[in-house]
């Protein structure tokens, strides 16, 4: 199955929401990578990270982005936001409150030919 996925047609190219207000603003404070260390991830913070591995015009590029994570064995959402006057779908995983849960789901999503960005939440 691996194998069959990582053949898939890739995906349309995401749209770029790092640089426009959260559709939630309590939800998502910045963007950043993901963290390396224990102590980057809110070890003693509180910090809880979401990882975003997706934003498309269409939602049914989303659900497809979705059904891919879902074949890597991770769960993950499709959430609607504002951008410009522009509907977008973001392909949200998390929280994480640990790093080693964050960079194991990025190691996986990474495995999978998928890239994610880390995204820092209350």
């Amino acid at each position: 199955q691996d194998a069959q996925a990582r053949r898939a047609d890739p995906l349309p190219e995401p749209v770029d929401t790092t640089r426009a207000a959260p559709a939630d603003p309590a939800a998502a404070t910045s963007v950043a990578t993901a963290p390396s260390s224990a102590t980057a991830a809110g070890a003693g913070d509180g910090s809880r990270y979401l990882l975003q591995a997706g934003a498309f015009k269409a939602s049914g590029q989303a659900e497809e982005l979705k059904a891919r994570i879902a074949l890597l064995g991770l769960g993950a959402r499709v959430e609607a936001a504002q951008i410009d006057d522009t509907t977008v779908y973001r392909v949200r995983m998390g929280p994480y409150g640990t790093a080693t849960d964050l960079a194991e789901a990025k190691r996986k999503l990474s495995g999978g030919g998928l890239e994610s960005l880390a995204i820092k939440v209350k």
